[in-house]
């Protein structure tokens, strides 16, 4: 006999039930850190659709335009997000921009993480993006372009990565970076006896 019992509808009914109010829930967990309740909302009307139309209205075509509706939603959900950062000097001194929305300076929080592209720069950079909101307009800039050493070595950064927000380096960020009393004092430059 095999599982064919699961295709009568007194099995086959809890069960869809049960795996589409999975796929629903996977679409609401953290809505609001991906695209949205869009995708959300598509996602039960997708449901309710694939109930009724394959247990009420016994539909085939309109069973299938339900799953993929369904599909289209998890597509959609799953669709990479604009991150709202700018890279900026890439070596190559170029610039690129990617900003959610229409940004309006005065409404942004101007966040600058300046990078060599180093392991713990791109933690930071990570870090930086996961708390930013979307007020916070983040650009991340890479310390092998002249312009952008300059402009660090203006705001006081010392050693990367690090963040200025708002024009001031980040409390976490200063103090730091090798100074000549410290290298010195750990021996630096003394012959070795």
């Amino acid at each position: 006999m095999g599982l064919a019992f699961l295709l009568q509808t007194a099995y086959l009914l809890p069960l869809m039930v049960v795996t589409l109010l999975l796929a629903v829930s996977a679409l609401g967990f953290r809505a609001n850190r991906r695209r949205g309740y869009g995708p959300l909302a598509v996602g039960i009307v997708a449901a309710v659709l694939v109930i009724v139309a394959k247990f009420a209205w016994e539909s085939d075509w309109m069973t299938y335009g339900g799953i993929v509706l369904l599909v289209s939603a998890s597509v959609w959900n799953s669709w990479p997000k604009k991150s709202g950062y700018q890279l900026i000097g890439l070596g190559l001194g170029t610039e690129f921009s990617e900003q959610v929305g229409g940004s309006n300076m005065a409404t942004k929080r101007k966040v600058e993480i300046f990078s060599a592209g180093c392991p713990a720069c791109k933690d930071a950079i990570a870090l930086v993006q996961q708390i930013a909101c979307p007020s916070c307009e983040v650009s991340v800039l890479d310390m092998n372009d002249a312009k952008v050493a300059s402009k660090a070595k203006s705001l006081g950064v010392r050693s990367v990565p690090a963040v200025v927000i708002d024009g001031k380096l980040a409390d976490c960020c200063t103090g730091r970076g090798p100074d000549e009393a410290t290298l010195r004092a750990a021996g630096l430059g003394q012959a070795i006896d």
